[in-house]
């Protein structure tokens, strides 16, 4: 019997933006702090203006889960099926 390790995830760390609520703000994930200011902001007056706001630059460490799908067995979706022209 063979033993079947799971892949392991992937870590990175790098900025994103926060909100002035305190929210990260999932796609503005960059390595450096300049380049997630850059995913919204493309001039630096506006990435001031937001700054007044309350907007800003964290650093987070972030974990990256590689997705996993498994088959459904074939015969569970005739049950469903057949239950239904009923």
């Amino acid at each position: 019997m063979t033993s079947r390790h799971p892949i392991p995830p992937a870590f990175a760390k790098g900025y994103v933006l926060c909100s002035p609520t305190g929210k990260l703000q999932q796609k503005t994930f960059a390595a450096t702090a300049r380049a997630a200011v850059a995913t919204k902001h493309r001039k630096s007056s506006t990435w001031e203006k937001a700054r007044e706001r309350g907007w800003s630059v964290e650093f987070v460490y972030v974990r990256f889960f590689i997705p996993v799908f498994k088959a459904t067995s074939p015969t569970a979706q005739i049950d469903i099926e057949e239950s239904c022209d009923d």
